[in-house]
């Protein structure tokens, strides 16, 4: 009993991915590549709600966009933005996800 147990305890932690803990089996990359991503979480209207600096590739999965974090500016009610230089796993999503490539905050190391 406690044999099958823990083999199915084993299954379940490595069907979970990294960064983003979802057993979603689904995941298609939008961009591959190793270098810097700009991801902007809009409205229905297109209106701006988020936008994120991604260091490394961004998936899409069953329960949105996965991505590691570098930078991230709100716009409502006031702009702020918000720095991690060690980066920072994050799963977002919403009515409109538009990746594009970026340059590299002048501010990482």
């Amino acid at each position: 009993m406690k044999r099958t147990f823990l083999l199915l305890a084993v299954a379940g932690l490595s069907a979970m991915e990294p960064g983003c803990a979802t057993t979603c089996r689904q995941r298609t990359a939008i961009s591959c590549e190793s270098t810097y991503s700009r991801v902007v979480i809009a409205d229905f209207e297109g209106h701006w709600i988020s936008e994120y600096i991604a260091e490394g590739p961004v998936s899409e999965t069953c329960h949105g966009v996965c991505f590691r974090a570098v930078q991230r500016r709100i716009f409502k009610p006031v702009p702020l933005t918000f720095r991690y230089p060690l980066g920072r796993p994050v799963k977002t999503q919403g009515s409109n996800v538009i990746v594009t490539p970026a340059a590299r905050p002048p501010w990482l190391p």
